[in-house]
């Protein structure tokens, strides 16, 4: 045979040889598909742990085992390449919601690498049953494999929108995907905001999915990047450590995603030896299986405060991450934004569980086809038994059947194959109940795939239930930019300060030497000067390193940092916190709340119908300058007092009929925000709430302070007021006459505190809480502050 040569230009050749390359990169190896989330190699992993039988529960094998597995008939890569992906499927620290149950060294946050695949094993995790189990009912198409002696499915059916719940991370030819995990609840609900409004935009979305969630926690700062992301597929994330201040010493419990802790620690040595840190005196990790934790010691007198901006500015513990959400669509690559890629996911749910349903009943029909032959020829056995016994042969057996019976050849064959067993009563009763609920289940299916309502409907309660099974809370805090202390106001030293917070939202910030304590029955200071018609709503004190957590009547709490609000002078009238924070403008200021951090403690909250409500404050780590809402309160009720607290203390709610209750706090469940609350005081018509004194454990040593409006109140012992069950209607807390008006407030108070009075006309006076005499409950008390008659007292906090 003549040999056949064709000339070709080598640059022609070349550039086509690299595109074929280039698209095999990209489509087989380093970028996800947006349908199931997965690359190639975690796709045929996770198969070839369900060929395996794998599954969870099931004793794990040995990784060589599960390797040689997947390279042999599905991945011919290398075995590190499977057994590194199978690794990272494994990694906590490294996938959100790890879809592989690994038992043995898979790796540390330290950057240890794992052991030998010969050491470890694996099995899946229950989340992977997701990508599972509708692989035998049509779901998804099946291809050949490498060599064609097998076939693997084209895509899992998975049914939660993967791609966002783990992300994705991949180099190919020219390309590079960098996908951030996101918390699985937040990612269903916006999914179903999808679901329910096709052309959602980015703005709907963002109060549901407000940003990624990483597996390591840490800070996002600033909303721009994630914005810019889920519009465009394209953004770039500011990634910060969770760090404090305590004591002489810094410490840090979470790390930015994909850095290594043994990173940070040697970068932190490196610039404490070249001297760009000083003041740092030691360096430790105390990480244990409790938790990260490592622990910067600082030199006698020095101020951490000053330390932690150096220490984010010059060391990993600040990162920039690039969002890419480039991913495999219609076979080709292709850059998503968050509103996309849900449609994208939901189109193919939607193709998938109608690919089930068309096979589940399919098979159901031919199930009640077979059972409805079995009917038939029961009904018709004498018939039947004389046609078996007169045939010759089966064929002809099969004929007499579907000629004299009217079975069909299916039939008629089933029939035949039929056990003497199947012929008692008992049996002929099963038959007909299968075919009953067999009409059902047809029925059912027919509905789903004539109605598109039903099958959206059937991918709602999918999802939901996956929320319910898998959905864990938020671990990354997201901060606005505006809201974070900055580097300067950091590098400031730490000044304790007084709040003044009036009714329409002015807010004062003054140093708590302004101040000067005054006797019992004095006319007051100024404290701040209201406008016209408005009124001081509270006092705290704080210091510029906190948070503030605002709370509102309408059951909204805003986070602003209190380093952004500076001091002044004390009869000033301050700046309006809807400067800072976007309230309405028919929103009230119910509490004013100042944190260090969120880790531990609970918020109690309690509304003027006498509602109570506990959550954790972790629940409040996201709150933004846009506000979130902490209280699902109806109409007609109103927040009335928040509290934070550590646990394991009892509550005290005062009405303003001068009745209190006390009860433990145990007795108030904790849920997620927001909730409804339940009931911690019945009222008597007309009355209600006006305030809540929160109980450490143990504490016996204080007193609770009562304030009327006209300025009357008096001190009474805690063991004077019995303690409840919550729910209840309480007992006498202040006797009130037509004198003192109703009770405004009660507050704790130790011996040697200081009380702070305000009047809504702006005064304050500040005197010891021990020359307030101790009554019974059911005295009136003393005068605390001369009122004037068009005045009235409406706080009252310890300073």
């Amino acid at each position: 045979m003549p040999e056949r040569i064709e000339p070709a230009f080598i640059e022609d050749e070349m550039e086509q040889s690299y595109i074929d390359y280039a698209v095999s990169v990209i489509r087989a190896r380093a970028v996800p598909d947006v349908r199931d989330g997965l690359k190639p190699v975690q796709r045929r992993i996770l198969y070839g742990f369900r060929e395996l039988g794998l599954l969870p529960g099931k004793p794990p094998r040995k990784a060589a085992r599960i390797v040689g597995e997947v390279m042999g008939k599905f991945h011919p890569h290398g075995d590190m390449a499977v057994y590194e992906a199978m690794v990272g499927l494994a990694q906590d620290f490294s996938t959100r919601y790890p879809l592989v149950d690994g038992q043995g060294n898979f790796g540390s946050v330290d950057g240890d690498e794992p052991a030998a695949m010969r050491y470890t094993e694996a099995r899946l995790a229950p989340i992977a049953r997701e990508f599972l189990d509708e692989l035998d009912e049509e779901t998804v198409d099946f291809l050949p494999n490498f060599d064609g002696s097998l076939e693997e499915p084209e895509v899992l059916p998975a049914r939660f929108p993967h791609l966002l719940a783990n992300g994705a991370w991949g180099i190919s030819v020219g390309m590079t995907t960098q996908i951030p995990p996101h918390n699985l609840g937040e990612l269903i609900a916006a999914t179903l905001y999808v679901l329910d409004h096709p052309d959602a935009t980015v703005d709907e979305l963002l109060p549901l999915i407000p940003g990624p969630d990483f597996p390591t926690g840490g800070i996002i700062v600033g909303r721009d990047g994630i914005r810019a992301a889920y519009e465009t597929g394209e953004g770039r994330l500011t990634l910060r450590a969770r760090a404090f201040v305590e004591d002489e010493r810094i410490v840090i419990t979470e790390i930015p995603y994909q850095v290594r802790k043994s990173a940070i620690i040697e970068n932190i040595a490196a610039k404490v030896k070249d001297g760009s840190l000083e003041g740092i005196a030691d360096l430790r990790d105390e990480s244990d299986r409790e938790g990260l934790r490592v622990v910067i010691e600082l030199k006698r007198g020095v101020d951490g405060h000053r330390i932690l901006p150096r220490l984010l500015k010059l060391t990993p513990l600040e990162r920039t991450f690039a969002c890419h959400f480039l991913v495999i669509q219609d076979g080709g690559p292709r850059t998503l934004s968050l509103p996309e890629i849900l449609k994208a996911f939901l189109s193919f749910r939607r193709t998938t569980v109608r690919r089930r349903t068309e096979h589940r009943l399919r098979v159901a029909q031919e199930r009640a086809h077979l059972l409805t032959g079995f009917k038939l020829a029961l009904e018709n056995l004498d018939q039947v038994i004389e046609i078996i016994r007169s045939a010759s042969e089966p064929a002809e057996a099969e004929a007499l059947l579907a000629a004299e019976i009217g079975l069909s050849p299916k039939q008629a064959d089933a029939v035949l194959k039929m056990r003497l067993s199947q012929l008692t009563k008992l049996e002929r009763r099963k038959v007909e109940e299968e075919l009953t609920e067999l009409a059902t289940k047809i029925g059912e299916y027919e509905a789903v795939l004539g109605d598109p309502g039903r099958l959206d409907a059937l991918i709602r309660d999918e999802l939901q239930e996956i929320a319910r099974q898998y959905g864990d809370g938020r671990r990354t805090t997201i901060v606005e930019s505006s809201e974070e202390v900055e580097l300067a106001a950091l590098d400031a030293p730490r000044l304790d300060v007084i709040l003044c917070v009036t009714g329409k939202g002015y807010v004062n910030t003054t140093g708590c030497e302004a101040y000067r304590a005054q006797g019992r029955g004095g006319k007051g200071v100024i404290g701040i000067r209201p406008k016209e018609g408005d009124y001081l709503r509270t006092m705290v004190t704080a210091h510029t390193h906190q948070d503030l957590l605002v709370f509102t009547d309408r059951g909204r709490v805003f986070k602003l940092p209190l380093a952004r609000l500076e001091p002044g002078d004390r009869d000033s009238v301050g700046k309006n916190l809807r400067q800072f924070l976007e309230m309405g403008l028919d929103e009230e200021i119910r509490a004013v709340l100042p944190v260090d951090g969120y880790d531990g403690g609970y918020a109690l909250l309690a509304t003027r119908e006498g509602i109570v409500n506990r959550n954790a404050l972790s629940d409040y780590a996201n709150a933004h300058t846009k506000g979130i809402l902490a209280h699902s309160i109806p109409d007609e009720d109103r927040l009335v007092d928040v509290a934070i607290t550590h646990g394991g203390g009892q509550m005290v709610l005062a009405t303003a009929g001068g009745h209190v209750i006390r009860f433990p706090e145990e007795q108030v469940r904790v849920t997620r925000r927001p909730s409804k609350g339940v009931i911690g005081i019945r009222l008597a018509a007309g009355d209600r709430v006006v305030g809540m004194v929160w109980l450490p454990p143990a504490e016996t040593e204080k007193r609770l302070l009562f304030v009327t409006e006209m300025g009357q109140g008096k001190r009474v012992e805690l063991s004077d007021l019995p303690l409840q069950g919550r729910g209840g209607r309480g007992v006498i807390g202040i006797k009130l006459d037509g004198h003192g008006g109703p009770l405004v407030t009660a507050i704790l108070v130790a011996e040697d505190d200081e009380v702070a009075l305000s009047t809504a006309g702006g005064k304050v006076i500040r005197f010891p809480a021990a020359q307030v005499s101790t009554f019974s409950r059911y005295a009136r008390g003393v005068r605390l502050i001369q009122v004037e008659p068009e005045d009235r007292v409406v706080s009252a906090v310890v300073v």
